[in-house]
């Protein structure tokens, strides 16, 4: 299925360095951590894509702003669920890397996004994929910070340092 024809696609209106240190929401920008600001512009839940440089892909589901190359992409039909949407995307990504555009920072165009086909199971099914999906990112989540303390371990041991 074209992925055009189930979703909506905006992007944030604001710069970069719009960022605030202690802001109340996040600020999606082309960076793969979100930064902080005082304000917000959308409250929904939605798929970020940044749309040039690192070309990540984010999941959210509150207020938040936006850099102007950041899309937002909400759903607009209740046959494709958002967090089926992310992992969909996730995936595609490597697809829009190919298809980036540019000479110092590459870059995407909405139609990159549109255009693309998305299988479209049925919404219990994605619902199912979805649950699975989640579990496996929580276990590889858990890995990942044991994997960071053991790093942090064996360096202290060579620095003779003690660990909490």
């Amino acid at each position: 299925m074209r992925l055009g024809d189930y979703i909506n696609i905006k992007t944030g209106k604001l710069d970069a360095n719009e960022a605030c240190v202690n802001g109340k929401y996040p600020f999606f920008t082309c960076s793969v951590v979100p930064l902080k600001i005082d304000s917000f512009s959308f409250d929904c839940e939605c798929v970020l894509v940044a749309g040039n440089g690192d070309l990540n892909v984010k999941y959210y589901n509150g207020k938040f702003d936006a850099y102007q190359r950041t899309y937002i992409i909400e759903t607009k039909t209740d046959n494709l669920n958002a967090r089926y949407l992310f992992y969909f995307l996730k995936k595609h990504v490597e697809v829009l890397r190919k298809e980036s555009t540019g000479g110092v920072i590459k870059f995407i165009k909405k139609g990159n996004i549109t255009e693309a086909n998305i299988p479209l199971p049925a919404t219990l099914q994605q619902e199912s994929i979805v649950r699975h999906l989640d579990t496996i990112h929580a276990n590889l989540e858990c890995k990942k910070q044991q994997m960071d303390k053991l790093d942090a371990l064996i360096k202290s041991r060579f620095r003779g340092e003690a660990i909490a």
